[in-house]
């Protein structure tokens, strides 16, 4: 039985949110919904821009050598870092997923605003999965930290969602399928989408599993950057 699960945002890793700032808000025209923050005694920080249809992109900057996000860009670099699930309940979410043989990490529910768990990357393809339920949405976090969320500019690109590549796509697909979406296969291609939700995932074949880009509608290709983050794919 597949979660009750809809995509809330994809998160890339960067050295600096302000440097990475100048290609997705100042070329590409994303709109913050909320300052830089971090949770006290927090070794990261992260803010969220929104795209043209809705869809969100969350930058994550290391605050402490020896943090998580540190870790990670010192292996991968500055590449997409996660894909955030929000479930009306995440408990029975969690129990759903490890019923189906997944073993669900880092399990935390004693927050009145924020309960989260992850799939390791080696169960999705290369990438990391959080699943969680939050009390508010952008619009009450806004309020909650006193700042008003940004519209895109007019002229902004459309997120449409990670690429992904997999060596093994009908098990990259029943994973997707436990997590709530719909996958529909063209050949070599594999599209993820769960309804009504603006944001989507492609995973294609490929020797290693892993994130390749951002694909973007309205927007040049751009390369990989190890200060702005992922590559920008067009379409």
């Amino acid at each position: 039985m597949p979660i009750d699960a809809v995509p809330d945002h994809v998160a890339a890793a960067v050295p600096s949110i302000d440097a990475a700032a100048a290609r997705w808000i100042d070329q590409l025209g994303g709109g913050w919904l909320m300052p830089s923050w971090a949770a006290p005694g927090s070794d990261f920080a992260t803010r969220q821009a929104r795209f043209t249809g809705g869809a969100k992109l969350e930058l994550l900057e290391p605050r402490a050598a020896d943090g998580f996000a540190a870790r990670f860009l010192e292996r991968h670099g500055a590449v997409v870092h996660h894909v955030t699930l929000k479930v009306p309940q995440l408990l029975p979410a969690v129990a759903t997923l490890e019923e189906a043989g997944l073993d669900v990490v880092d399990v935390a529910a004693d927050n009145a605003y924020w309960h989260e768990a992850f799939l390791r990357p080696s169960q999705v393809g290369g990438l990391i999965v959080q699943v969680a339920w939050a009390q508010h949405d952008d619009e009450g976090w806004a309020a909650v930290l006193g700042t008003t969320p940004e519209d895109p500019r007019p002229d902004a690109a459309r997120l449409l969602g990670p690429r992904l590549a997999h060596p093994d796509l009908q098990a990259a697909a029943r994973v997707w399928e436990l997590l709530g979406a719909e996958v529909a296969r063209d050949g070599e291609v594999l599209t993820v989408r769960w309804p009504g939700a603006p944001l989507d995932i492609e995973v294609v074949a490929g020797e290693r599993a892993g994130p390749v880009g951002l694909r973007m509608s309205g927007s040049t290709a751009l390369p990989a950057d190890a200060r702005h983050g992922p590559a920008v794919l067009v379409g």
